[in-house]
């Protein structure tokens, strides 16, 4: 499989097709991520289980099993054959793991809450972790303790920009600020909102588009908020599909910026057009299952959903073997 040679089109959406449904595991899977040249993906289960995979077979690699601490937004480091996940048994220190001999390389302590998002620079060694203790962390993958460190009034959200030169918060689920990394000591250097709320809706992640012009909010309803990253004017809210459990959809957009992906209660995985804000294509999920995980592979045409199933999407036949 090569790196993205084509734009994605309304066209060709109805192309992505499942193609393989690992049966690893019959747990809840609780987060999965590729590998920022999406040649690896790597998913965190309930049973305190991890999955390395190999996106040019779409066959597991290797698994790592965190019985004792529990696992949970495993992410890649910097890295692609390391990660960081948190831990929902015993403390909520960050671990460092290598893949290749399943060994810890290194402890990140300090939150005193369950953590609820990690995020990793795309720049260097850097990554940021938000918890239930009301704060954000910045770390270096090389020192043990972190070097920034933000308390607020509610539990945040927070990702770097795709350049790795800046990171967005969201506050109080109706407000982002935006903090350059080389002075975010110093505060935010904009700050959008409040932004309306009046479903009184949980934000529970975000993420910048590819080229770094949106920003995707996703809630614990049905509604995904675009906002513009210049101005923070609401570009749309994405309402079609459907959260009738409330549970923490988290959404996707495809490689050139021009699409996201999410599940839906209804049984469908929505694709909204990023500049229409509408539905420009919806496919049913294997067994009509509600896929609370849809992430789209930085560089190629496929995708993968989760649930309590893992199913990998492609647009050709490169995993169908």
């Amino acid at each position: 499989m090569t790196e993205r040679e084509i734009d994605i089109t309304d066209d060709l959406l109805p192309k992505l097709l499942p193609a393989k449904q690992p049966n690893d595991t019959n747990q809840m899977i609780n987060s999965l991520s590729f590998s920022t040249k999406g040649e690896h993906m790597i998913m965190s289960t309930d049973d305190d289980s991890m999955y390395l995979y190999d996106m040019k077979t779409g066959q597991r690699s290797r698994s790592v099993n965190s019985k004792k601490y529990g696992c949970s937004h495993v992410r890649f480091a910097s890295d692609a054959l390391c990660a960081l996940h948190g831990s929902t048994k015993i403390d909520n220190t960050i671990r460092y793991l290598s893949l290749t001999d399943n060994k810890y390389i290194r402890y990140f302590q300090g939150h005193d809450g369950l953590v609820t998002g990690l995020n990793v620079s795309p720049l260097d060694d850097m990554f940021l972790s938000v918890a239930k203790d009301k704060t954000i962390r910045l770390w270096d993958l090389k020192t043990y303790n972190c070097i920034g460190l933000m308390n607020l009034a509610a539990t945040p959200i927070a990702t770097f920009d795709p350049e790795g030169l800046l990171f967005a918060a969201g506050l109080d689920n109706n407000t982002v600020k935006l903090y350059d990394l080389r002075s975010f000591d110093k505060g935010p250097f904009s700050s959008f909102g409040p932004l309306q709320n009046d479903e009184g809706l949980e934000w529970t992640s975000m993420k910048f588009s590819p080229c770094g012009k949106y920003i995707l909010i996703c809630t614990n309803g049905s509604v995904l908020i675009l906002i513009d990253a210049f101005s923070g004017a609401v570009k749309h809210a994405l309402r079609d599909h459907y959260n009738n459990t409330k549970v923490a959809l988290s959404a996707s957009f495809t490689p050139e910026s021009a699409y996201v992906m999410v599940g839906s209660s209804d049984g469908f995985i929505y694709f909204y057009n990023v500049e229409t804000g509408q539905v420009a294509y919806k496919v049913q999920s294997p067994g009509g299952q509600t896929c609370h995980i849809t992430e789209f592979s930085p560089v190629h045409f496929l995708a993968a959903t989760a649930d309590k199933v893992l199913t990998l999407w492609c647009g050709s036949d490169d995993l169908k073997g």
